[in-house]
This record gives structure tokens, C-alpha cells and sequence, in this order.
């Protein structure tokens, strides 16, 4: 009966034990995960060059978006241009406002107006009859989108999956957008066509 008791306090002793240096290793990877993420906000307070010029085209390419949205939805003539134009329009406002949250956050002077070629292509759609613009549209909404997605893949293709700052996975889910939005103009354009 001794050794049965004794038995029961040396194992009762032994979880006591395991379970002080249980908790001991959970404070210690917390530390570790709140110093790492620490760290990455540390590093996420700067951009390079090359992202801060980047930041600015990406603002020319949502503000020629939306303008180009804008004309679609005045100017279309079938529903599906107006539709699409409309969706362009609420998408790129908002991508026009994270862009201004960003820069604010990296300290970076946007653009006030848009690249010279984004002007030309939205003075082109302005320029178009009734029966010239859905076409026009939607070729143009096609090539604006290519060239865009260009410019993005070339820009994330060196950042690594880790990293998470806030510019990259921006740059990373915006590029994501820009591919299935090309992909829906694509499929209207040849709907169009037909």
C-alpha cells in the first residue's frame, strides 16, 4: 500500500512537472511568433524603388479602369457592356482605395494623373460612335487588362510566397483579379463577335 502510494505521488509528480515545462515552451514559441511578426512589420514600413514606381502605375492602370468603366456604363449599348463597365467601375474604386491607404502607410506620392497611353485609350472610347463602341470596348478593355496583367506578373514573379507584406499580397491578389476580370472580357468580346 506504501509503494502504491508512493507510485501515485511520483507520477502525479512527473505531469506536474511536464506540464510546467509545457507551458514553458508555449510562452516561449509566442514570444518567438510575436518578435517574428514584429520584425515583419518593422520591414514592411519601406518600399524599394522599383515597388514605389510600380505603386504608381498600378494607380494609372485602376484610374484608366475606372474611366473606362464610367464610359461603358454611360455609353454602351447592350446591357452586358453597361453591366461589365459598372463592375470595373465599383472594382478599380476600390483598388484606387487601397492604393491611397497604402501610400499613406509607405509614404508614397501617387500620381495625380494617368499615364499618357491609359489617357490616349480612354480618349479613344470617348471618341466612338454608338455603333462603333461596344466593339471598341471591348477590345480595348481586353488589351488594358493584358498589358496590366504584364506588368503585375512581372512584378510579383520575384516575390516569395512568405512574404507577406502588405504591398505584396496586394500586388499578388490584385494580379489574381486582373487575370479572371481579362478572362470574362475575353469570353464577352467573343460573345460579341458571334
Amino acid at each position: 500500500m506504501k509503494n502504491l502510494s508512493m507510485a501515485t505521488a511520483l507520477l502525479c509528480g512527473c505531469f506536474a512537472f511536464a506540464s510546467c515545462g509545457s507551458n514553458t515552451q508555449e510562452t516561449d514559441s509566442t514570444t518567438n511568433v510575436d518578435t517574428e511578426l514584429n520584425t515583419t512589420a518593422a520591414a514592411d514600413s519601406t518600399l524599394n524603388d522599383d515597388k514605389r514606381e510600380f505603386m504608381g502605375h498600378a494607380h494609372s492602370v485602376s484610374t484608366q479602369q475606372v474611366e473606362m468603366g464610367k464610359l461603358a456604363a454611360e455609353k454602351g449599348v447592350t446591357a452586358q457592356v453597361r453591366d461589365y463597365g459598372q463592375q470595373m467601375v465599383d472594382l478599380y474604386s476600390k483598388k484606387l482605395e487601397e492604393l491611397q491607404d497604402m501610400s499613406n502607410q509607405y509614404n508614397v506620392t501617387l500620381p495625380q494623373q494617368m499615364e499618357e497611353d491609359h489617357a490616349g485609350r480612354i480618349q479613344e472610347l470617348r471618341d466612338k460612335s454608338p455603333e462603333e463602341f461596344d466593339r471598341t470596348y471591348w477590345d480595348a478593355v481586353v488589351e488594358a487588362h493584358k498589358d496590366a496583367l504584364g506588368e503585375f506578373e512581372d512584378n510579383v514573379k520575384d516575390i516569395e510566397e512568405t512574404d507577406n507584406t502588405t504591398f505584396n499580397l496586394w500586388a499578388r491578389n490584385t494580379t489574381k483579379e486582373i487575370r479572371a476580370q481579362m478572362e470574362n472580357a475575353m469570353r464577352f468580346r467573343q460573345d460579341h463577335k458571334n
